[in-house]
């Protein structure tokens, strides 16, 4: 497994007030990325077929997702505090509907890994999708739950056909001023080249091992899953 870190804020929302315009704050990060000293960004927007993932029963995606990601946490945590990238999220929505956390990013190996660094929409004009599940507390240890989650889980999800990319981002606990805090116990992305190759894995036989490993996790409160397009800008 490969580790680095990540800066991840969500904007909360609900299916009865507008979502932050995916694409404009893409525009509007695009000019700090440059000096931000970090390795990528990207900007999840809902995924333009989700209403198709019905297995879960989620409903719609309501939120818009930012994700910084870097080799070392130093230059996300600076990235916190610069005007300019507050200012951008500021622009998208209610500043205080935004959630922040720093993550140990996790990258399980796949049998065929994405083969382009940055998402992008492929030839046949699918939309590349990241299934974005959090998982929420009550749990009676959540640093155990990650670390149990971590060792089991990723390994089944590479299992699934066509996957692409499975990532797991553990809290480092880190406090982040002036930000509120993400409470997920862990957060995982796994992702498809387009919205048929994930529900086609989600109707494979290989689903009956990652419903099997899910049986046996410690206790948790609930967990969602919401698929989303990546929007890379750096």
């Amino acid at each position: 497994m490969n580790t680095d870190h990540a800066l991840v804020f969500t904007f909360d929302g609900d299916a009865h007030s507008g979502l932050p315009p995916a694409r404009e704050l893409c525009a509007a990060l695009q000019r700090v990325v440059a000096s931000a000293g970090v390795d990528q960004v990207e900007v999840f927007a809902p995924h333009p077929e989700h209403a198709r993932l019905e297995l879960f029963g989620d409903g719609a995606p309501p939120f818009t997702i930012v994700e910084c990601r870097a080799g070392a946490p130093a230059p996300l945590l600076r990235l916190v505090g610069d005007p300019g990238w507050r200012h951008a999220l500021a622009s998208a929505g209610a500043p205080e509907r935004w959630r922040a956390g720093l993550f140990s990013v996790v990258s399980e190996p796949v049998p065929e890994p994405v083969p382009e660094p940055i998402p992008v929409h492929r030839a046949n004009g699918a939309a590349p999708v990241a299934l974005v599940v959090h998982y929420y507390g009550p749990t009676d240890d959540p640093a155990a739950f990650a670390a149990h989650y971590v060792a089991h889980h990723p390994a089944t999800l590479a299992q699934l056909p066509r996957v692409r990319e499975v990532l797991c981002y553990v809290p480092t606990g880190e406090r982040l001023a002036g930000r509120r805090a993400d409470p997920t116990v862990i957060r995982n992305e796994v992702r498809f080249d387009s919205m048929d190759d994930l529900l086609d894995s989600l109707r494979s036989p290989a689903m009956r091992a990652v419903s099997a490993d899910a049986k046996a996790f410690p206790r948790f409160g609930r967990s969602t899953h919401y698929p989303m397009e990546p929007l890379a800008i750096g």
